[in-house]
């Protein structure tokens, strides 16, 4: 499971380094827009815990994603919260829904919009208060709830694409061959 998580994280790493000037200035132009396109970093940690299905898994692989990232972020250790709160808050709900013994896609997009409304919060914090309006408020969350849960969708795919290309899970309590 560490070294999936790793690898997910890397991934995760390199987008958000690859995609880091574009998200920076978009978020300085529109706060609504960026709700929508800075979501991406949550991708790596959903299709893992999708994948792995390990108690963990998500929080894990957003905490070495954001610990890969850090020197290349101009968020510098405040990537560590920001990619960690929401996928603990997600991985709370997984593990109280009993999600990983017994996957259910309602509570899927249930996680999936626990993590979204974190990441909101998070965004409202840094959103100039120059362009606050009621108005930002609303279409901020709505960004983050629809990118959020596309992602997820985009994460159940990947999932099913891995398992038609006969790539195989580690099943717990299997021995190995």
């Amino acid at each position: 499971m560490l070294l999936q998580c790793a690898a997910f994280g890397a991934v995760t790493a390199v987008l958000i380094v690859a995609l880091g000037p574009l998200t920076h200035s978009i978020a300085l132009v529109s706060p609504v827009v960026y709700s929508l396109v800075g979501s991406v970093s949550s991708l790596g940690p959903l299709v893992a815990a999708r994948w792995i299905r390990a108690p963990g898994s998500l929080l894990l692989t957003a905490l070495v994603a954001s610990l890969l990232a850090l020197p290349f972020t101009a968020l510098g250790f405040l990537i560590v919260a920001a990619l960690g709160l929401p996928a603990l808050a997600a991985e709370l709900v997984l593990l109280a829904s009993r999600f990983y013994p017994r996957p259910r896609e309602a509570f899927w997009y249930l996680a999936s919009a626990v993590l979204a409304l974190v990441l909101f919060t998070i965004s409202l914090v840094v959103i100039d208060p120059a362009v606050m309006s009621p108005w930002v408020v609303v279409f901020t969350f709505i960004g983050r709830m629809l990118s959020v849960l596309l992602l997820a969708a985009v994460a159940v795919r990947i999932e099913q694409a891995l398992s038609r290309a006969g790539i195989r899970r580690r099943y717990r309590g299997r021995t190995g061959s």
